[in-house]
């Protein structure tokens, strides 16, 4: 579905970056909106009365208590991950490393884009049908008995020829008119979630392109068409049917597609109907400028989407609270229940086993409620959905600044790119010499080690490897609660060196 979901994450950091190779400024994570603001209302002052404050305060006390109750013994050893956060900020170390990240990210963008650009124009000049008028009169007008001893001024030269006036408006200058993007695809596959991929919206045409880049040890790399250059449309969600355009790319949206209709796709990818692809980034400066020289017309579309996002943020709202220290159990577990009642495979289920999924990890959520969410996010014939887009929908998920730290340590373990990492490398690359506890004796490096890999085991549905959906789904429970984007980042890139 083709819904920007609102993330959990407390804090709206900033995630397009622009591409000057400026720092940007990291602002907070995403969160819904509060229910007052939602439904504003003036406020009712009722008589003051000092035992009900009273018994108020005793209420709180116990009502953490009872949160404090119903943590188990995995809930407390996942929390010891947020000590990470506690960490002083290195602002000078973490400039040195965000400027050289930059710059590699700026390098492997211009490269893509270099290819892009004589891909195309390359294209449009072999393509042209002129190009063989010339050749074509000269081998009728002499003709040697045996090609091979003909003079090269004479041969067939279909592909490289140089003096061809072609009348092709596909120009260098057209083509710069862009948006540059990158994008992840949203899957629990992890070589597929880890592919990098760069794409491109020509306005001249509204066509669009999106192109793999591959590295290969240091110095080898790869550019790659992955989605060919054409006019797509929505396949699914609100707009299904209707062409991208330009306000359909800002950070956090959604390109959908059709695997059928690209055969040289991944076998992987090629399982699933729909490819759906997530922006991460795109360049600000460039979608700034070409969106005031365009106009796009408002339709009833945006109304409905922005209804929808209200129905979703009320039950966000609600899961959230639940959530709190107990997100990295249940979202593990919950991946994996639904996992097990996806006897098929397909990755759709019905209500009633997302309702049964839901009960079962003692997730309350009204009836109305749920079957509000569910209209909204019904797809598929038979009155099913796609679970994985549930869950992020009605729970919520990481921003893509986050999201994008994740990966980063996922692809360093995963150095194979099979996309599973065996517990026994994950062992060997944690590091828990720079936890709080650590250096203040009050634990040692394999008690924290060790309390990590059990958490992360209990997600696990192999014993001895770890899925790169298994290690976001962690992620995703630790990241509930956790306010400030960067506090998050600590307990991402301390352990794992990134």
């Amino acid at each position: 579905m083709d819904l920007e979901v609102k993330g959990i994450a407390a804090s709206p950091t900033s995630q397009a970056q622009p591409f000057s190779g400026r720092k940007k400024l990291l602002q907070q994570g995403q969160t819904s909106k509060s229910w007052a603001i939602q439904n504003p209302r003036l406020p009712v002052v009722p008589p003051l009365d000092l035992q009900s404050l009273i018994d108020s305060d005793e209420e709180c006390v116990q009502g953490e208590e009872a949160l404090i109750d119903t943590l188990t013994t995995l809930d407390r050893k996942a929390l010891l991950q947020q000590g990470y956060a506690e960490i002083p900020y290195n602002a000078q170390r973490s400039t040195r490393r965000s400027d050289a990240e930059i710059v590699a990210a700026e390098r492997k963008k211009q490269t893509v884009a270099e290819q892009v650009i004589t891909d195309h124009l390359s294209r449009a000049v072999i393509s042209d049908p002129e190009q063989n008028l010339t050749t074509a009169r000269e081998d009728g007008a002499r003709v040697f008995p045996d090609s091979r001893i003909a003079p090269l001024r004479f041969r067939k030269r279909t592909l490289h020829e140089t003096k061809i006036r072609t009348h092709s408006t596909l120009t260098e200058n057209m083509l710069s008119h862009k948006v540059q993007f990158d994008g992840r695809i949203i899957s629990r596959n992890g070589r597929d979630a880890c592919r990098e991929l760069i794409g491109f919206f020509f306005i001249h045409d509204q066509s669009l392109t999106i192109y793999e880049y591959r590295q290969f040890g240091k110095n080898r790399t790869n550019v790659l068409p992955f989605i060919q250059k054409n006019i797509y449309s929505h396949q699914c969600g609100r707009r299904k049917g209707k062409q991208y355009q330009l306000g359909d790319f800002y950070v956090g949206g959604n390109l959908t597609f059709l695997s059928s209709d690209h055969p040289r796709l991944p076998e992987s990818i090629k399982e699933n109907k729909l490819l759906i692809l997530r922006i991460t980034n795109i360049d600000q400066i460039a979608l700034y400028s070409l969106k005031t020289d365009s106009v796009e017309h408002e339709d009833d579309i945006t109304s409905q989407e922005a209804n929808d996002r209200l129905v979703l943020e009320a039950v966000q709202d609600v899961l959230k609270e639940q959530l709190l220290k107990r997100g990295v159990r249940i979202l593990t577990g919950l991946g994996k229940y639904l996992k097990q009642l996806d006897k098929e495979g397909t990755g759709l289920l019905d209500k009633a086993a997302v309702k049964q999924a839901l009960q079962e990890f003692h997730l309350q959520v009204s009836e109305d409620a749920l079957e509000s969410a569910w209209q909204v996010l019904e797809g598929h014939a038979g009155g099913k959905a796609d679970y994985g887009e549930f869950t992020r929908a009605v729970i919520g998920e990481m921003n893509e600044y986050r999201k994008s730290f994740v990966r980063k340590a996922f692809m360093k373990l995963d150095f194979n790119k099979t996309g599973c990492v065996p517990l026994t490398d994950i062992r060997k690359c944690y590091c828990a010499k720079k936890h709080p506890q650590v250096i203040s004796g009050h634990s040692t490096e394999e008690e924290i080690k060790l309390s990590f890999l059990e958490t992360l085991k209990g997600a696990c549905s192999k014993s001895d490897e770890v899925s790169y959906g298994e290690f976001e789904d962690y992620y995703e429970g630790l990241s509930i609660g956790i306010v400030n984007d960067e506090d998050f980042v600590n307990i991402v890139r301390t352990p794992w060196g990134i």
